[in-house]
């Protein structure tokens, strides 16, 4: 590819491709022998370079990939304002080169209801088949299927390709969705009534919904609670009979405007630990 079909990050503090991916936020991309990893979003895909002195990320759709990865903004100043919070400093320290992206809200739906009571390598599997078996073929991947592929799809498809208990609810939403349910909408409403508005769709909870939130709106008034949530809220408020809901509300005024990121933060180190 030529220069035109790449973007160059010189600023590694707050970019590190592994940190990225294997956060937990996305599940279509892979590892390549030589230490760089393909991403694939929407229809679009990139490759993704790193070493000691930069990252270089080869695409034929720049500008869609410098939003993707969050290009824009200063991760320095968001980590300055979170390092003096409850058990940041060790989790900036060990993941500081997380970014959050931005990536497709229908997408994210689809994803985080599978990933519901799964596991990574699981979802990712599910994912892959959905695609080839519902998306646009593109040159050497699929894209994500759309709202409308995906209704044509039944529950039995969904259960053929490993979807479980999954399968009612991705053929329901997707049908939902492209009957008129208004993603969009969504990112005119807080934390809360977004989560209300995603709920009403089949197979999403408050935690899914949080994650739809965090990874296809960027929003921050969110604390995503799982099996590792749990643990750091352990560690940071101490014992305490609370449920998932609770416990994201007192996290997110412990962690103020930052919550998304700081969850981000939190969960990586803590899961890797």
């Amino acid at each position: 590819m030529t220069p035109n079909n790449s973007i160059i990050v010189k600023e590694l503090s707050c970019f590190n491709i592994r940190h990225i991916l294997e956060c937990g936020q996305i599940f279509r991309f892979a590892a390549q022998d030589d230490g760089s990893y393909r991403v694939y979003s929407k229809d679009k895909t990139a490759l993704v370079c790193q070493d000691d002195a930069q990252a270089v990320i080869y695409t034929d759709d720049t500008d869609y990939f410098s939003k993707f990865f969050d290009l824009e903004r200063d991760y320095s100043l968001i980590k300055t304002a979170l390092r003096d919070k409850p058990f940041m400093k060790e989790a900036l320290e060990y993941g500081g080169g997380i970014r959050i992206l931005n990536q497709d809200k229908w997408e994210m739906l689809i994803s985080f209801i599978i990933s519901a009571n799964n596991h990574i390598p699981r979802i990712k599997g599910i994912i892959e088949r959905l695609c080839s078996n519902l998306g646009d073929k593109k040159d050497g991947y699929y894209a994500f299927p759309t709202p409308e592929q995906m209704a044509q799809a039944d529950e039995k498809f969904y259960a053929s390709i490993g979807a479980g208990y999954r399968a009612k609810y991705l053929a329901k939403t997707a049908q939902d969705v492209a009957k008129g349910f208004d993603l969009d909408e969504i990112s005119t409403l807080d934390g809360n009534e977004g989560s209300k508005r995603l709920c009403k769709l089949l197979g999403v909870g408050g935690k899914v919904a949080d994650c739809i939130l965090l990874f296809g709106y960027h929003k921050q008034d969110v604390f995503p609670v799982d099996t590792w949530i749990r643990k750091v809220y352990k560690d940071v408020v101490g014992d305490g009979e609370l449920n998932n809901a609770s416990m994201r509300k007192k996290l997110i005024e412990i962690y103020g405007e930052y919550s998304g990121y700081a969850q981000q933060y939190l969960f990586f180190n803590k899961r890797e630990s």
